[in-house]
């Protein structure tokens, strides 16, 4: 592997929000929090059981990238601001190469930590 393909070890998180506005809203927290380095809002249809009820919604399905070191305050923070009752935490082990790599994990980086 070349120098700038070497792997940052990182963490995806998946959430969803009820609309564009909360997930705005959650998502800059994190950012300004500096617990998540970049968050992707995508428009989903997800269906599902609920309290014994098929469901379907539109929702916002977030894409929160963030450090192994951080997970643990994103995740205390999600389930604080979450509007949901139980939201969706989906954590994936990742991988991210190169100068991205090593952004992200500079912006997730405490002030003055770097």
């Amino acid at each position: 592997m070349t120098p700038g393909n070497h792997l940052q070890d990182i963490r995806l998180v998946l959430t969803t929000c009820a609309d564009h506005d909360s997930a705005d809203q959650l998502a800059r927290h994190l950012l300004e929090q500096r617990l998540a380095a970049c968050v992707s809002l995508l428009p989903v249809t997800s269906t599902y059981h609920w309290q014994g009820e098929l469901q379907q919604e539109q929702e916002v399905q977030m894409i929160i990238k963030t450090s192994p070191g951080q997970l643990p305050g994103l995740l205390k923070e999600v389930n604080r601001r979450h509007s949901y009752e139980a939201p969706e935490l989906v954590v994936l082990d990742a991988g991210a190469a190169g100068s991205y790599g090593a952004w992200l994990l500079d912006a997730v980086a405490s002030p003055g930590a770097s």
